[in-house]
């Protein structure tokens, strides 16, 4: 795991790889691993979890069918045993949709990245979807907490008959503890490719908050809550979620967005900004809504966290 192909992010990183004197990198419990695979079952139809590998602290709840708008759509939780990421960890997660497959993908709660004296934590997220699946993939916010460096890449290979969701948001810390843009890096790189390994987009986002002026016009201005969406669909559906966006979807003085498409405008990438995590989640909730009636023809409730 590395981002060897990234000169720029691979020397950031290096600067913070010091030895770790309490518990090395790559020891039990540093070096996280998932994976899962999502097929249909031929007899209920029902998508399941096909292949489950797992490694301390990460793992997934049983998959679960709460959706009475698409009652053969499996719910998956992934989980952490070790309540947030610490310096050195350096986690894996792969996540593999079969043909047909119907996924909802979140996480139990926020990742939160604690402070760190030495060296960094860096998530690597592969996603993988075959011919005609859909993939609703919204994790909980990232709260990068006080001096903490986070590194995360995400690599999608989405099928050009496939749909996926994917959303980040990030938190400027520890809201509650007066913790606001305290961290030292936030680094999170998406690259998208279908099928054929043709590249369908490349992105980045890039905080350092004392390096920063995060105020100004053009980075977050009056606001604090950034995130980010990729849409990955066929042409004509990414020409109908963006009619419908102009239509039923204005900014406020709570929330703010845009988007652009893609190259070859088979997807969308937004950016919101807002005041609370709250509205951020309510938006990028709409926003699939909007994606899952175009696409499923069928509805979008909230996600079920107790």
């Amino acid at each position: 795991m590395d981002f060897s192909n990234n000169e720029e992010v691979s020397s950031e990183i290096l600067q913070h790889n010091e030895e770790i004197k309490q518990l090395g990198v790559g020891k039990s419990g540093k070096t996280g691993k998932l994976k899962i695979v999502l097929d249909v079952e031929s007899i209920s139809g029902r998508t399941i979890i096909k292949e489950k590998e797992s490694m301390f602290p990460l793992s997934v709840q049983k998959e679960m069918y709460y959706d009475q708008f698409q009652p053969n759509m499996t719910h998956v939780y992934i989980v952490s045993s070790s309540g947030g990421i610490v310096q050195g960890d350096k986690y894996t997660i792969d996540i593999i949709l079969e043909k047909n497959a119907l996924g909802h993908i979140t996480t139990q709660g926020a990742t939160r990245v604690y402070g760190m004296n030495v060296s960094n934590a860096i998530q690597v997220i592969n996603v993988s979807l075959d011919d005609g699946a859909y993939l609703e993939f919204i994790p909980d916010q990232i709260i990068p907490y006080k001096n903490s460096r986070f590194y995360q890449e995400i690599n999608f290979k989405v099928h050009n008959n496939a749909t996926m969701i994917y959303s980040e948001i990030i938190s400027p810390g520890r809201i509650s503890m007066g913790e606001i843009f305290d961290y030292e890096i936030c680094y999170l790189r998406s690259v998208g490719k279908n099928h054929k390994d043709e590249l369908r987009f490349t992105d980045y986002t890039k905080i350092e908050p004392k390096k920063m002026n995060l105020r100004d016009f053009g980075v977050l201005g009056k606001k604090q809550i950034m995130a980010t969406m990729y849409i990955l669909a066929k042409r004509n559906g990414v020409e109908k979620i963006i009619k419908t966006l102009e239509n039923d979807v204005k900014n406020s003085s709570e929330i703010e967005f845009g988007w652009s498409t893609m190259t070859k405008e088979n997807g969308i990438l937004l950016r919101i900004l807002g005041d609370t995590t709250r509205d951020v989640i309510r938006l990028v909730y709409d926003i699939t809504k909007i994606v899952r009636k175009t696409i499923l023809n069928s509805d979008f409730h909230e996600i079920r966290k107790t």
